[in-house]
């Protein structure tokens, strides 16, 4: 894993209890255990927070999995 997508992980790990072993940049929500549509609300504001970045509701509708928000949070700047 990149750094930036070890650093999601960590943060998604937090909000869903999901073992962070498990996670990489293949991981989605539905299919991630714990990740359902409650721990990604928790996982978008944690992002936000982190990063210092905000994150649209149409952004949050083209995330699909921990690699696209990575994609999303490099685009905002976050190296």
């Amino acid at each position: 894993m990149t750094g930036l997508v070890e650093r999601l992980a960590g943060l998604l790990a937090d909000v869903c209890g999901a073992p962070i072993a498990t996670l990489n940049a293949e991981s989605a929500p539905g299919v991630t255990a714990g990740w359902d549509s409650v721990a990604n609300l928790g996982f978008i504001a944690a992002v936000e927070d982190e990063f210092n970045i905000t994150i649209s509701t149409n952004e949050v509708l083209a995330i699909k999995s921990l690699g696209d928000m990575a994609k999303l949070v490099t685009a905002k700047g976050v190296k």
